[in-house]
């Protein structure tokens, strides 16, 4: 219509009315996108709030009267909050602390070793003891999660901060094949359902030092291994204090284990899963070798079905749950979930869990909270945010909220345990 009328006035006329339309839509659209923030920023102020307590009996009310933590706010950084976020920042930017490791390897009762690092601050760091002060006669055992071992930075990190409130005795049980120990038993320590090397590490340090306490401290699949042990007769020494455990499973399902959801698959869940498999396949030395082989050929493992897989679900499903002579990940799940068993646990444990944690599935459902009633030894610590194995709370530098709350409910174990002497 505008050539009809000739005239390269009335072209040049339309090219700029276009060049204002378009701006005027850059400029719309700028503003969506700053109100899409926007929104999303005050829909997750709510998350910063106090921790709630799931819990009955003694330990409830001696945490709520003793704790200060408990009664403060937890506010991570606003970019921190989306759970996913959580986990990605806290593994790429925490600042890993210097400490010493001595190493050691324990040989288990079955011809399997371990390796049972001790962390220590380097000399110029160490503490002072300022008298009064029982945490010395404490020994406490990390348990890592599935893909740490004692050199993982939130390892490190933990040990670090209980060892600033002289700790003195902190050390990291790893599983069967990490650390560069090999598997010389068909036992798994990186599954879910094992305990027993905790049983015999706790008997190892007892006869050495028989006035020691011990504490217990758990990470993800570490958690879970905790809980386990605690609902056994084997716990049942006077030594064992308690535990502390964080972003724990507390109802396996294979919804979950089979997940692919995104961001959290691409962030967390793909390593897990390449690193997992790394971990079966690979051998230290021929005696290993030799004996994953045996494993593979007696128990009937598709070891290519093994190498396509994509999730922790397959790899449960096609190895672990083989192994455990389990029908398959289903039972292999119901067998090793803490909510079944957690009844039986008879020494406290406090358990720290985020209500968005994406990988062990998000809100308070699953943690089934009438087994907090009824068994009073139990207390759920549960923060809005947090994410998984993550509650950055600070990020220049960038700092984890457990830092703080593993140390205290630490202290707070010991002087619940010798308020019920009194």
């Amino acid at each position: 219509l505008m050539l009809s009328y000739g005239g390269s006035f009335k072209l040049s006329y339309y090219n700029e009315y276009k060049s204002y339309l378009r701006s005027c839509m850059v400029y719309k659209s700028f503003l969506h996108i700053l109100c899409i923030i926007f929104n999303w920023m005050l829909s997750l102020i709510p998350k910063w709030r106090q921790p709630t307590l799931y819990g009955s009996g003694r330990l409830k009310n001696f945490i709520l009267k003793e704790s200060k933590i408990v009664h403060e706010v937890y506010r991570p950084p606003l970019v921190c909050l989306p759970a996913s976020l959580q986990f990605l920042i806290r593994t790429k930017y925490e600042k890993v602390p210097k400490v010493e490791i001595q190493k050691s390897i324990l040989t288990l009762r079955d011809s399997g070793k371990i390796a049972l690092d001790r962390i220590v601050l380097p000399k110029e760091q160490e503490m002072k003891d300022d008298g009064g002060n029982n945490n010395n006669n404490t020994v406490v055992f990390l348990l890592p999660g599935l893909r740490e071992t004692t050199h993982s930075p939130k390892m490190i990190v933990t040990a670090h901060s209980l060892l600033k409130k002289n700790y003195n005795d902190v050390y990291v049980i790893n599983s069967r094949a990490s650390c560069s120990v090999p598997l010389y038993s068909p036992r798994l320590t990186f599954s879910f359902g094992e305990y027993n090397h905790i049983n015999e590490v706790v008997d190892h340090i007892l006869k050495m030092f028989p006035e020691k306490k011990i504490l217990l401290v758990g990470a993800c699949l570490g958690s879970m291994q905790v809980v386990d042990y605690l609902s056994t007769e084997e716990s049942n020494k006077p030594a064992i204090l308690g535990a502390v455990c964080h972003s724990c499973n507390w109802h396996l399902t294979p919804t979950e284990m089979k997940s692919t959801a995104e961001p959290h698959y691409s962030i967390f869940m793909k390593k897990l899963v390449k690193d997992t498999i790394d971990r079966i396949l690979r051998s230290s030395d021929e005696r290993e070798r030799k004996l994953k082989e045996r494993m593979f050929e007696e128990y009937n493992v598709d070891i290519e079905k093994l190498k396509r897989s994509k999730t922790i679900y397959d790899i449960e499903d096609e190895f672990v749950a083989k192994v455990a002579h389990l029908s398959g990940a289903e039972e292999y799940y119901k067998l090793c979930s803490p909510v079944n068993k957690c009844h039986k646990v008879r020494k406290p444990v406090i358990i720290i869990n985020s209500r968005d944690d994406e990988a062990i599935g998000t809100g308070l459902e699953k943690m089934d909270l009438d087994n907090f009633v009824k068994n009073p030894n139990l207390l759920l610590w549960s923060t809005a945010a947090g994410g998984h194995v993550s509650f950055v709370e600070q990020l220049f530098p960038v700092r984890s909220y457990l830092s703080r709350v593993i140390p205290e409910c630490a202290d707070l174990l010991q002087k619940f345990h010798d308020s019920k002497k009194q």
